[in-house]
């Protein structure tokens, strides 16, 4: 797990000039987010290190998630995976809850906003910080350009914990890149803030469609963000106050899974009987949102269910439920003969299988629908006719959250007022109208390909990333050259 320093170092038994890259993560769920960016930067020639944070990776300790990354490594062998050390110094509680606080201002003064995300982050808060934001005029003080500009300098105050500048100066990187370095509580911004100390540039990675728009902040900004697209572009600059030269819009590695030829994909007999349903009748995909989006909407699968049942073209249609991997749990009473979930726990495609099995479900259905849920896009990005229905219960988590609107805006997608309407949309694309065909390859080349359809996003970064870590390198061996030219030993030899 921890493995070889000095094969990552490239010292030893030979000197290695190939360029070092630190990547910084946070959970070993996370990996396929990234997994194209890391095959890039090895296949390009680079060395990389891959540093995840043991806490957030629990189940990689159950024994769960090992497949995906034994699999890397056995296709890259000077792959190596570690996990980081965290911040133990006395700053810690005080920087992790300020920057909770940067977060929640962030929210409050933004134009385009609503009040779930705002109460969601107060939420977040310690007790102390709510206690003093109930005082009167505390959250108009927060509010205040000054109040900002304060928080910003006590971060660039507390300086990058001395143990973490130790473990990356034992690396010697030529470049870090920190994945998503916004969420909570991350230690990806130690990381950040270590390496800006030591001068070694910093690169960020957005994860995910609605990473830069319902998460946190970057406390430490990085020299460069990769972005998937314009959407997450405007977002980098109006959220997060990033230049344009300091974004990259590279699309989605995320995605690049969809860009491949398939392998042969499951065939019905064989899918259905895995999952439980009858090869003769038409599949309903229910794609499962997160928590935050929809706590429990058993009670919405049940109203579609019955809903189709009293159409008379669609009465023999079954449902497919595909949980959200954060909120699987709540389906087993709906669960019948003509209502399954699969994969019963939920789970991101991470291995082979489980995106086979991922594949099959789009290739077998006549069409999915879903409240807001990033498979929603996976859908679109598989050619599949695409449906989401407003939901009173939902209005703050769909057309008012800002990501959601990226599919709303590119119309690739069947947006319905009602049940009634999304009966009817499905009706015709059963019987073969489909006139949103033609705005869904539209959407896979602007949301997770804007580089080209033939040219995957991870390895886009993975180009970028090589070129600034050689730049670094060259930078620093020339000041080394120059500092030992003009040294008094050097200037004694000659």
């Amino acid at each position: 797990m921890g493995g070889d320093r000095a094969s990552f170092l490239g010292v030893g038994r030979v000197k290695s000039n190939r360029p070092r890259i630190l990547f910084v993560g946070r959970s070993i769920g996370h990996f396929s987010y990234y997994e194209t960016v890391l095959a890039s930067i090895i296949e390009r020639g680079g060395r990389v290190e891959l540093l995840l944070d043991k806490k957030w990776s629990s189940k990689w300790l159950r024994g769960i998630d090992r497949t995906v990354i034994e699999n890397f490594t056995a296709r890259y062998p000077s792959f190596r995976m570690s996990w980081l050390k965290r911040r133990e110094d006395r700053f810690r509680s005080f920087i992790f809850e300020l920057r909770e606080l940067r977060t929640y201002r962030s929210y409050v003064t933004r134009p385009e906003t609503t009040p779930f995300y705002i109460k969601r982050w107060r939420a977040y808060l310690s007790d102390a910080w709510k206690a003093r934001l109930n005082l009167p005029f505390a959250e108009a003080i927060l509010k205040w350009p000054i109040t900002g500009k304060i928080l910003e300098w006590i971060e660039d105050l507390v300086p990058p914990d001395p143990a973490i500048i130790e473990f990356i100066q034992s690396r010697r990187p030529d470049l870090l890149i920190c994945s998503p370095q916004n969420l909570r509580y991350s230690e990806e911004v130690e990381y950040a803030k270590a390496a800006k100390k030591l001068g070694i540039p910093v690169t960020a990675l957005t994860i995910s469609w609605d990473n830069l728009s319902t998460k946190g902040l970057f406390h430490v900004k990085p020299d460069l963000l990769y972005v998937w697209n314009a959407y997450q572009q405007a977002d980098a600059a109006a959220v997060h106050g990033l230049k344009p030269e300091e974004i990259k819009v590279t699309g989605s590695p995320f995605f690049d899974k969809w860009f491949t030829s398939p392998t042969d994909i499951i065939d019905r007999e064989t899918f259905c009987r895995t999952v439980g349903l009858d090869p003769k009748r038409p599949i309903l995909l229910y794609l499962g949102s997160s928590k935050n989006i929809a706590a429990d909407e058993t009670w919405f699968i049940s109203a579609v269910h019955g809903k189709l049942k009293a159409s008379e073209t669609l009465a023999d249609c079954q449902i497919l439920v595909r949980p959200h991997p954060a909120n699987a749990e709540i389906y087993p009473a709906i669960v019948s003969d003509e209502i399954k979930v699969w994969p019963e726990g939920g789970a991101l495609p991470e291995t082979g299988e489980d995106f086979g099995m991922m594949r099959a479900s789009f290739a077998h259905c006549i069409g999915s629908l879903g409240i807001n849920t990033s498979a929603m896009i996976d859908s679109v990005l598989a050619d599949v006719p695409t449906f989401t229905v407003r939901v009173k219960q939902y209005k703050n988590t769909q057309s008012s959250a800002v990501h959601f609107r990226y599919l709303e805006e590119s119309r690739a997608m069947f947006l319905c007022n009602t049940l009634r309407d999304f009966v009817g949309g499905l009706q015709k694309v059963r019987a073969g109208q489909d006139d949103k065909a033609g705005k869904r390859k539209k959407f896979a080349v602007a949301f997770a390909r804007p580089n080209g359809l033939g040219r995957p996003a991870g390895d886009v970064v993975g180009e970028v990333a090589l070129k600034l870590a050689r730049a670094h390198r060259a930078r620093s061996e020339g000041v080394a050259q120059k500092a030992d030219a003009t040294s008094p030993a050097k200037a004694a030899a000659s």
